[in-house]
């Protein structure tokens, strides 16, 4: 939590900090965001053997740029989470999807010419788990985590990415971004006595998204 609260004081102080800059005129973005979460796992404590894998994470981006180098960025996303486990005994994989609806609030800065811009993007998310589908648990000796129903469908965490983007005035903005997810809160509880004391999800997601202006002041 106080993680949490650092971040949020930042992103509210984030305007007033890049205050010296000129302000320009409004631009507002919307458009889609299309990626993978690359080697999605959960941090198990006490910690859980996990393979490489990789899902869905996309959907809907607006943007918001008012200020000479300083906008703010949310979307809607369809986000595939989870892991997966091999048994060394048998040889069996285990395979655990959680797909969220998720909402980014994220603070963009950026920098660069008209046409060509670097950017970081940065900011806390919520999701909310809306499907679970796992294989059969291991037939010797499964894990815990593959036992237990997952006992937190609310789920928030703080990202960070940078990328690049190409603007044109006619065909729109084209985006490239890597991102890293680390989630604040837990899959399963981790009160005194739970099996984990911690069990949050991480990832890191690459994705191209399309942008087009839909208004000008």
């Amino acid at each position: 939590m106080k993680k949490l609260g650092f971040i949020v004081i930042c992103l509210l102080l984030a305007p007033s900090l890049w205050a010296q800059y000129t302000y320009i005129e409004p631009e507002y973005c919307i458009g889609t965001n299309q990626g993978v979460a690359l080697m999605p796992t959960v941090g198990f404590s006490p910690s859980v053997s996990q393979n490489f894998e990789v899902m869905y994470n996309g959907g809907f981006t607006f943007r918001y740029i008012g200020q000479k180098y300083f906008g703010v960025i949310t979307e809607l996303n369809y986000a595939q989470r989870g892991w997966s486990s091999t048994s060394a005994t048998t040889g069996e994989t285990y395979r655990r999807r959680l797909d969220y609806l998720e909402i980014p609030f994220l603070a963009h800065i950026y920098f660069g010419k008209e046409k060509f811009r670097f950017f970081i993007n940065l900011g806390p998310k919520i999701r909310f788990l809306v499907n679970d589908e796992a294989t059969a648990p291991f037939s010797v000796n499964p894990g815990k985590e593959q036992l237990k129903e997952i006992e937190n469908i609310f789920d928030y965490s703080i990202c960070g990415g940078l990328g690049i983007e190409v603007r044109t005035p006619k065909a729109g903005n084209f985006i490239l971004e890597a991102r890293y997810d680390y989630g604040l809160g837990n899959i399963f509880k981790n009160n005194k006595g739970e099996d984990f004391s911690t069990s949050n999800n991480q990832a890191i997601t690459v994705s191209v998204a399309y942008l087009f202006n839909v208004a000008k002041r």
